[in-house]
């Protein structure tokens, strides 16, 4: 397969995939009810005819990481493979758009060369699997379904567990037509177990899925929504719903990446990576390159470098290639524009395919025919619909996660979150100060004389009593994304399947939750045990310096921390 080697599609491509490891075994908790879990973009995608399997992570291999030979394959460097990639796009690249500022053919060959890497799992122009490929499911996971489909499975006290009844899914596909196969294994599921009730417990994308599914047979249209008519007899057969990590309100990052909000933020890197030694031990980068990028950020010297780069170079070509990379990559999938906020919508539509009326526009006609319904009904309609299936009768379980340095590819990398989603969307509307700092004592005070004193975080860093449901709604502070703990399972399937709506004040964790990745613990947040982050400090005066003072300052630690970074190095040459 052929690879590429630029160091910036690399980065982007990569970083954006990265997983991080979740807990394997089963939770403690069982449900009197059937719960189906609905993961996200995590699970593999297969083609030929069910032989191979692409997941996410294999984005590593394209690059040429660790990347072995397929069965019967023979091994190769692929030398030859990265000189043919690189000349196809090297060559319009220098003799047509740096010398005469043509850049047509070099978007081509951009897209082709990548698209290449990624043909096994891309989608046709109208967000379909392509003619005679597979479905994306692979057969052991079909078999699992049609099983559970037709079984009731319990443990030995005749209760369910998570991972009894497990929702498999083509994620690439327009979650409006798989609320379709939701449906049916809902109903399946009902009618194997004898339960007229269920619960759903979805994660990450897999939140989309289940709103668009209730939106589309529980409430039916956008104006049965505004009216308050709903399907009495569907909220009544579903119990509860945890809605962990929800994309639901957009993914930062990738919603500011293909609307022009690429950019590059030294400390968020640092930051990222400490996060990455953190959670995966296998990684490891040396305090060298840390903090040389801390250095040469602070100083200046990269947003120099950078903002060059961005005036000379990348505002002359940032809609094509963002358009590139988009249609040769994860933009051909409903799934992913289903992760663009509602607010960079529009903008990334233009950034991608380009005016009204262009020839990307026409091509791509049909695939934007279905993502922009699912924006313009469930999308922009989601804390409405959760809270109509709440007024229904459906016990709400919101999880967000905050502490973890956002992915470091937006131009300002002060958001709080959790590395893919802000704390602010995953919670569907709290008040977030930015990893610097903490909400103001003005905005603290006035809230607190408002009564709402005890939704404000131990670390004064999150407000909850503007989420959509204050009361119903954890902050799971030190805890990326992708992990997901025994606890946090607990804490779900106990809430969604209660006989009634459960609140944070029912929980031992209270609201605002601490996790300890080394003991995989929950403990809750006090002021005394919420100041330290994931093996990182935000230091605004050091990160962000205004003053002349806080400049000098700046340079000076960031000198220290490089110059003893590089005498730890060379200790340890001499030792060895």
């Amino acid at each position: 397969m052929k690879k590429l080697i630029s160091v910036l599609l690399a980065v982007i491509l990569v970083l954006s995939a990265i997983p991080f490891v979740a807990f394997a075994n089963n939770p403690t908790v069982a449900c009197d009810d059937p719960t189906i879990y609905i993961a996200g973009d995590s699970g593999k995608i297969y083609y030929d005819n069910g032989t191979k399997n692409f997941r996410i992570d294999d984005v590593f291999a394209l690059f040429g990481f660790d990347r072995t030979p397929e069965e019967g394959e023979e091994e190769d460097s692929g030398d030859n493979a990265v000189l043919e990639a690189t000349m196809n796009i090297l060559l319009p690249f220098i003799l047509e758009g740096i010398a005469f500022g043509k850049w047509d053919n070099y978007y081509a060959a951009v897209e082709k060369e990548i698209g290449d890497l990624f043909e096994p799992i891309r989608l046709d122009e109208n967000g379909n699997v392509p003619e005679g490929s597979d479905s994306g499911v692979g057969p052991n996971e079909k078999n699992h379904m049609n099983y559970t489909m037709t079984h009731n499975i319990t443990n030995s006290e005749g209760k369910y567990e998570e991972a009894s009844y497990y929702f498999y899914y083509d994620w690439r596909l327009d979650p409006m037509e798989l609320a379709d196969d939701l449906h049916e294994y809902v109903e399946a599921v009902k009618k194997a177990t004898g339960h007229s009730k269920v619960s759903l417990n979805c994660r990450c994308l897999g939140t989309n899925v289940a709103l668009a599914y209730i939106y589309k047979y529980g409430i039916g249209s956008v104006s049965n929504l505004e009216a308050g008519v709903v399907d009495e007899d569907f909220f009544a057969g579903l119990k509860g719903l945890g809605v962990d990590v929800s994309t639901s309100n957009g993914s930062d990052f990738l919603s500011g990446i293909i609307s022009g909000d690429f950019g590059i933020d030294g400390n968020a890197i640092v930051r990222f990576l400490a996060d990455t030694s953190r959670f995966e031990e296998s990684f490891n980068v040396s305090p060298v390159i840390t903090t040389t990028v801390e250095l040469l950020s602070n100083t200046g010297v990269l947003d120099k470098l950078t903002d060059v780069a961005r005036r000379q170079l990348y505002a002359e070509i940032e809609y094509g290639i963002i358009s590139a990379l988009a249609t040769a990559t994860f933009l051909t999938m409903p799934c992913y524009w289903a992760l663009v906020t509602t607010e960079d919508f529009d903008t990334a539509l233009t950034y991608v395919f380009g005016e009204e009326g262009g020839e990307k526009r026409a091509k791509y006609k049909g695939l934007i025919e279905k993502i922009t319904y699912y924006n313009d009904t469930v999308k922009v309609n989601a804390e409405k619909i959760l809270d109509r299936a709440q007024k229904s009768g459906t016990n709400m379980c919101i999880i967000a996660k905050y502490g973890v340095q956002m992915l470091p590819v937006l131009k300002d990398g002060s958001m709080v979150g959790d590395q893919y989603v802000s704390a602010t969307n995953a919670s569907f509307g709290a008040t977030t100060s930015d990893v610097y700092g903490t909400l103001s004592e003005e905005y603290i005070a006035e809230r607190v004389a408002l009564g709402y004193g005890r939704y404000i975080s131990p670390d004064k860093q999150i407000d909850a009593s503007t989420c959509l449901f204050p009361d119903y709604t954890w902050f799971i502070k030190g805890c990326s994304h992708g992990f997901y703990s025994p606890q946090e399972r607990d804490l779900i399937l106990t809430a969604i399947d209660a006989d009634s709506q459960l609140t944070v004040d029912d929980f031992p964790y209270t609201q605002f939750i601490m996790f300890d990745y080394e003991s995989g613990s929950f403990s809750a947040m006090t002021e005394d045990n919420c100041d330290v982050e994931s093996g990182w400090d935000a230091e605004g005066e050091i990160d962000r310096p205004q003053t002349s003072k806080e400049k000098l300052t700046s340079l000076i630690v960031s000198l220290m921390r490089w110059l003893t970074a590089i005498f730890d190095a060379l200790k340890g040459l001499l030792v060895k």
